[in-house]
């Protein structure tokens, strides 16, 4: 009798246990898909980690009244971790595709159209919508937080005969509104103060996949500025950033 082998269609499971253990409640939210749309009727799964570092200080001076504020809007907002990905997309007739992703902190619905500019070379774009899940126990003290936006990719793909390998590049803008609450500074205050924050990215995004048949690597990395704006009570801040978010996943058709 010979040992029973790993099922490819079961790597994704296994990735995504492996991944909700080791996720937080932050990362970005990459694509991880080709320009390419999948054939009507055609469904994929994936499952990897992904991450957002921040390059730079925030500019509210330690002790000050708006640094706290900035690191609460920060970590809603931005969300700089180490996060799970699991996502899920279905070819539609017509040249279009829809998916449905989760990123440690939010769940994102897009669907999108694909334009064949050659026989190997597409053009896609679409729209997201987020929905940004609770999130409590950050740095700046934000007690609990949600929120939604919506975001648009616009990308160049090449796939080579046979799919083996595909690679895409291209922009990706998207808004969010962001709310939450945190404590007071007040001793004397008996409730928490109520966050609200605006959100403006964008970026770019560019990503290589590799694999055979039905089983496949993507790899991932995105650079966006940030332009974050909010509230906290009678404090008013505003400031910029900039995040990398590189990702990978281990993608399976049927």
């Amino acid at each position: 009798m010979h040992p029973p082998t790993a099922r490819p269609e079961l790597w994704p499971l296994a990735l995504a246990i492996c991944a909700l253990g080791l996720g937080g409640c932050g990362g970005g939210a990459p694509l991880l898909h080709p320009a390419h749309v999948l054939s009507p009727g055609k469904v994929t799964v994936g499952a990897g980690l992904s991450g957002r570092p921040v390059l730079a200080a925030l500019p509210g001076a330690p002790g000050t009244a708006e640094a706290p504020v900035e690191q609460a809007l920060q970590d809603l907002a931005i969300a700089p971790a180490v996060a799970p990905w699991l996502g899920a997309r279905v070819g539609i007739a017509g040249s279009n595709e829809a998916g449905l992703t989760y990123s440690g902190r939010a769940v994102r619905l897009d669907g999108r159209h694909a334009f064949t500019l050659t026989k190997s070379v597409t053009l896609s774009t679409g729209l997201g919508g987020e929905l940004i899940l609770a999130r409590s126990g950050t740095e700046g003290g934000l007690a609990g937080g949600t929120g939604g936006g919506l975001d648009v990719p616009l990308l160049l793909g090449w796939r080579s005969t046979g799919e083996l390998y595909s690679g895409w590049i291209g922009p990706r803008a998207g808004i969010s509104w962001v709310r939450g609450s945190m404590a007071s500074s007040d001793p004397a205050a008996t409730k928490p103060l109520s966050l609200a924050g605006q959100h403006v990215r964008v970026g770019m995004v560019a990503g290589l996949r590799l694999g055979f048949r039905h089983v496949h690597v993507a790899l991932e990395v995105g650079g966006d500025w940030h332009t974050v704006s909010g509230s906290l009570g009678d404090t008013d801040v505003s400031f910029d950033q900039f995040s990398l978010t590189p990702a990978g996943a281990l993608v399976v058709g049927f």
